[in-house]
């Protein structure tokens, strides 16, 4: 068992690499491999050349001489046989005269086999090492080419993603803006047919009336013809008529005086009337346009902000583009509203923020102030209804010449300024910052002045409040 296991053992040894079969008249090239003599020998080479060529080894591919300058291994030939007339599977293995020919073939079949065996044998070493080359250098590059291509992948299957979320939201910015322009369309159109009803109204009389003069004027003038043909008729007769029927006919035909016809001086006093009229449509145009306006501003800006009339106090005059509340010492007929302020002389705005980036100026002049960013709860009238009381409110108050700033009711004095009429103010929902900032009426410079840190739960709306009423005061938001 033990000469078994090591002739087993030492059979791989004396394989050939290249045939798989016990060498044949080996060789050992200096890198210590041994191949068959037959295996190395390359059948195109050139025979008649004097200089010899150089292999490469098919194990380790270090470049040595060609196979006839390269001494015989006679030591491990003689290994070789020994062990194929000791070993148990001797005679299943073909000996060395067998594997160059069979049943005693001629020198010269001999010659072709060995030819053949090498041939066969170098070209398929030949093939799987420029196979494996192949495949060791691409390898790395489709590895590469995979990567990029998911890669790739990836950014379209994102860019796809947010090319159908830009079309969704232009289509639906495309829309609103439409509706919105649709309906300036339908006003214009409104106003159109309301001017030109009120106009008919005033010229479809007149035009009645002297239609209808020159209606009775023509039928008369129609009689009168008549009666002149009949006449001149009866002239050229010469028997005796009757003449009293044409007498009676002619003189039935008479002119009478037409009544009195509108002069222009009454059309003219009824046409002021129109325009007037026109004029009150003007107004419903203007407010109606207006409106239609500062909807499409809201669409295009999501920044924009104007006051909302129905929350502002009745001593604050609101001016027409609605960014400017003034004081009046006269209150104002506005109607009755529950979200008009009526203890303070505060102004919400009409829009409210839920996201995105905002940024508004204010400017303030003749009197003390308080700006706020500021939820929709807050109460209408009392003293919990100011801005720097409420739970949800985040706001500066600028007044005797101190700053202070206010969170849900709670203050912090800032600093002592002389003169503080320009801010502005940051709204960051993505960083969950409401910041603000004086702005030099010289310079134009920006000195920061307060950050609140607060993530919002509900929609937030801009507000401002004159804590003393002075003539020409105003407060304006952009």
């Amino acid at each position: 068992m033990a000469d078994l296991y090591s002739e087993s053992c030492l059979e791989p040894e004396l394989t050939c690499p290249i045939c798989l079969q016990l060498l044949l008249d080996p060789v050992t090239l200096p890198c210590a491999h041994s191949f068959c003599l037959v295996c190395l020998e390359t059948p195109d080479r050139d025979k008649t050349s004097g200089s010899a060529q150089e292999l490469c080894c098919p194990v380790c591919g270090q470049e040595h001489l060609s196979p006839e300058s390269l001494p015989r291994n006679v030591k491990l030939k003689q290994v070789v046989e020994n062990y194929k007339a000791n070993s148990v599977l001797g005679e299943l293995q073909p000996s060395a005269e067998d594997k160059i020919t069979n049943d005693e073939p001629s020198s010269e079949d001999r010659t072709i086999s060995d030819e053949s065996t090498s041939t066969d044998c170098g070209e398929n070493s030949l093939e799987e090492t420029d196979a494996n080359g192949r495949r060791s250098r691409l390898n790395p590059i489709i590895a590469s080419l995979q990567k990029k291509l998911a890669l790739v992948d990836d950014l379209v299957n994102k860019e796809t993603a947010r090319e159908a979320a830009v079309k969704a939201a232009h289509a639906d910015l495309r829309n609103d803006v439409s509706n919105v322009l649709e309906e300036m369309v339908e006003l214009l159109e409104t106003y159109r047919r309301t001017g030109m009803t009120l106009l008919e109204v005033e010229l479809k009389p007149r035009e009645d009336a002297v239609g209808k003069r020159v209606e009775m004027l023509s039928d008369l003038q129609k009689q009168l013809r008549t009666a002149e043909l009949r006449v001149n008729a009866i002239m050229g007769e010469t028997e005796d008529v009757c003449f009293g029927d044409i007498e009676s006919q002619v003189s039935s035909l008479t002119v009478e005086p037409l009544w009195d016809f509108p002069s222009d001086l009454e059309l003219s006093r009824n046409l002021k009337k129109v325009c007037e009229k026109i004029e009150h449509q003007n107004n419903q145009l203007r407010l109606g346009l207006g409106s239609a306006q500062r909807a499409l501003r809201v669409i295009l800006n999501p920044s924009e902000v104007t006051f909302n009339i129905d929350t502002i106090h009745p001593n604050l005059v609101l001016s027409e583009d609605l960014k400017t509340v003034s004081f009046s010492v006269a209150k104002q007929p506005y109607p009755t509203s529950s979200q008009r302020f009526t203890s303070f002389f505060q102004a919400l705005s009409s829009q409210s923020f839920v996201q995105g980036e905002h940024l508004w100026t204010f400017q303030a002049d003749g009197c003390p102030w308080v700006l706020a960013v500021c939820y929709d709860e807050l109460p209408r009238s009392g003293s919990s209804s100011g801005l720097e009381s409420s739970a949800g409110s985040w706001c500066l108050m600028y007044c005797e010449n101190l700053l202070r700033a206010y969170e849900k009711g709670k203050d912090t004095p800032l600093r002592r300024t002389p003169s503080l009429k320009r801010m502005e103010i940051h709204l960051s929902f993505s960083s969950g910052t409401l910041a603000f900032y004086s702005v030099s009426d010289v310079s134009g410079d920006k000195t920061h002045l307060h950050t609140f840190t607060v993530s919002f739960t509900h929609p937030v709306y801009l507000a401002v409040r004159m804590m003393s009423g002075q003539p020409k005061a105003h407060i304006t938001i952009n």
